[in-house]
Order: C-alpha cells, then sequence, then structure tokens
C-alpha cells in the first residue's frame, strides 16, 4: 500500500490532467444533447483503461522499486544486473550507477591498499623499536649490578633510585609499544587468533612475572594460588588482556596488594547486574555458556567513580576520578574490551571509589562440568 500511494502521488499530474479532460469532454456532449445514458458508458469505458493503464505502470513501478531496495544492500552484484532500460532517462541512470560503483570499488581498494601499509608500517616500528628498548634495558641492569658490586652499602642511594625510576619508565613505554602493536592488529581484518584448550596458570604467571617489579617498587602485596584449570581461548591475546588489567591494578593501588584468582563459577549473573549499579557489564552474545571459568583481579586501590564506571570500556574515556594521571590513555580497557568481545569472553568491571576495584573475565570451561584438570 506504501509503494502504491508513492506511486499514485509521483503520478497525481497526469491523472488530474486525464479527469480534467473527461470532464470537458462530458460536459461538451451534454452541451450538444447527447444521452446521459451515452455519456455515462463513454466515462466508465475510459475509466476502466485508465485504471489498467495505472495498475500496469503500478506494477512496472513496483518491480523497479524493489530492485532499488535490493541494490541498496547488495550494490556490488546488482549493478552488474540491472534490467534492460524502458526509457532514454533510465539508461542515463544505470550509466551514472555503474560510474559510480567503479569509483567506489577504486576508493575501497586505495583505502585498504593505504590502510594495509600503514598496519605493515606501524608493525615493523613496533618490532624495530623494540630493539632499542632491550638494550636500554640491559644498559640500565648493568649499570644497576655494576653499582650494588662497588658499592657494599646495602642502602638504596639516589643514584639507585634514578636507576629504577629509569627502568619504571622504560617499562612504561614498552607497555604502550606492545598495547599499539595490539591495537594495530585488532583492527587489521585478519587476526591471528588461535583458538584452543589453555591451561589458564599458563598465561597468568608470565603477567605476574612481567609485572613483579612494579609490585617490588611500590611495595604491594601479590596473592595468587595456581591453578590446573583449563579453559577454550587465545593464549596469546588473553595474556595481553590479563597484562593490561594488572597494570591498571598495580597503577591505581597505593597500598595493598593486589589478589588473582580463578574459579570454576560465575560470579555474576545477568540479575546480579541488574541489582548492582557499581557495576560495568559487558556482553554482545546473548548465549549463556553451560559452563564458565573466571579468572578475578581484585586490588586494593582508589577505586572507580560510580559515574565514571559505566564508561570506562570507552574508547579513549579516561574518568575523573583523579585516577586520570598523565600516563592515562583511555585505550587500555578500550582493547580488552574488543579482544575479549572477538574472543567470546565476558568482562564484568565492579567498583567502589576508595575501596578498590574488581575486574572478572568470564570463559568457556573445557568441561561442561566445571572439574578440575591435572
Amino acid at each position: 500500500m506504501k509503494h502504491f500511494r508513492l506511486y499514485i502521488r509521483e503520478q497525481i499530474r497526469w491523472l488530474a490532467v486525464i479527469v480534467f479532460l473527461a470532464i470537458v469532454m462530458a460536459a461538451t456532449m451534454l452541451l450538444n444533447n447527447i444521452p446521459l445514458r451515452e455519456i455515462l458508458y463513454g466515462m466508465i469505458l475510459c475509466f476502466f483503461i485508465l485504471a489498467v493503464a495505472v495498475l500496469t505502470g503500478y506494477s512496472r513501478h513496483y518491480d523497479s522499486f524493489r530492485w532499488l531496495e535490493q541494490m541498496q544492500n547488495n550494490t556490488a552484484e546488482m549493478i552488474h544486473d540491472m534490467k534492460p532500460p524502458e526509457y532514454m532517462y533510465e539508461n542515463q541512470y544505470q550509466a551514472c550507477l555503474r560510474s559510480i560503483a567503479c569509483e567506489k570499488n577504486e576508493f575501497q581498494n586505495r583505502t585498504a591498499k593505504r590502510q594495509q601499509d600503514m598496519s605493515e608500517y606501524y608493525s615493523m616500528w613496533v618490532h624495530q623499536i623494540k630493539t632499542p628498548i632491550a638494550a636500554l634495558k640491559l644498559l640500565i641492569d648493568e649499570d644497576i649490578r655494576t653499582y650494588a658490586d662497588a658499592d657494599n652499602n646495602n642502602e638504596e642511594t639516589s643514584y639507585l633510585l634514578h636507576e629504577r625510576q629509569k627502568q619504571q619508565e622504560l617499562f612504561r613505554i614498552e607497555q604502550y609499544v606492545d598495547m599499539a602493536l595490539q591495537y594495530t592488529r585488532l583492527g587489521s581484518e585478519t587476526n591471528d587468533f588461535v583458538i584452543q584448550k589453555v591451561l589458564l596458570d599458563e598465561v597468568i604467571k608470565p603477567s605476574i612475572h612481567k609485572y613483579a617489579r612494579q609490585f617490588i617498587h611500590k611495595k604491594l602485596r601479590l596473592s595468587y594460588v595456581p591453578h590446573d584449570i583449563m579453559a577454550i581461548t587465545d593464549k596469546k591475546w588473553l595474556g595481553f588482556v590479563i597484562d593490561q588489567l594488572l597494570s591498571n591494578a598495580v597503577k591505581y593501588t597505593k597500598q595493598g596488594g593486589v589478589t588473582i584468582s580463578v574459579v570454576t563459577t560465575p560470579p555474576y549473573d545477568d540479575e546480579h547486574k541488574k541489582d548492582n549499579e557499581n557495576m560495568s557489564w559487558y556482553d554482545r552474545t546473548d548465549r549463556t555458556p553451560d559452563a564458565f571459568v573466571s579468572i578475578i583481579i581484585e586490588d586494593t586501590g582508589i577505586g572507580i567513580s560510580a559515574q565514571d564506571l559505566p564508561r570506562i570500556c570507552e574508547k579513549g574515556y579516561t574518568g575523573y576520578n583523579g585516577h586520570a594521571d598523565r600516563y592515562s590513555t583511555g585505550i587500555g580497557l578500550y582493547l580488552c574490551r574488543e579482544i575479549l568481545d572477538k574472543l567470546g569472553h565476558r568482562l564484568v568491571i565492579t567498583s567502589e571509589q576508595g575501596c578498590g576495584t574488581t575486574a572478572t573475565i568470564i570463559l568457556r570451561s573445557v568441561h561442561s562440568s566445571c572439574q578440575f584438570v591435572k
């Protein structure tokens, strides 16, 4: 009915002219004393022919409209399967569409090529910059060992404090370099995801070892009990997510410590989500897994304010809780969210300002019974 109204609206001028001419002809015949019966017979015949013509035109109009709707959804294929033009202007329109489609394909190809070149360049740059970073790290470590061996006094001197501060800053640079590499890889059309059975302890321990100096430098306590629990995930990308969550936990914790635990019971469900306002729930999958494994990273840091919590996974959002220091980029949790989305996992973040933050990664267990694998 909608298409028919549109068609009548388009043809309303011609229909009005035809009806006006019919009325003029009927009035002329009445003035010439032609019987009314014959006039009505002629008018009914004319309007019947007009109705047939309108319905025939509407049929062609409907087919053309449906074809245009299909072409909007699949331009690449429909542009080469256009119906033969009925009028000269249709031929010109089709020629214009083919020209636009050709320009669109060329633009897409150029854009894809440019993005591929940029991705390859940044990947190459990241790998190249890691060499001087590693060299600087070795030089700083060597200086610290040399000075410590030369000085029998075990107290931290200003020189050692400066060197350890250099280590911290160099570690931050290495973090941002890794983040840039993962950001580039995540945005590419093809990702090197390898979904398999993974022993979570083999993913968590390297991250703990990576941030061990950060815990020692800030004198924070780390609590983790190894578990022989397996889950279906990608080892490398999940390790990057754990690195980011540990980085945030260390960065925003001044005293106390961080607790990492692995459990086989989902700590949160949809009903809990509705009842807890201090929760950032991220789940783009509508299904609920049969069995879960949860990696819980809990810190005693400054926490996240209630107004910041719903937006912490947005790209570039740094928040206004006093923790948005000069090192914050607003990219880390965004990458975590995107990676876990692609892996089909869930991310739950609960926090209360001044009382710490808890980040939970919910994965699918290897066994539906959630039994330990030894």
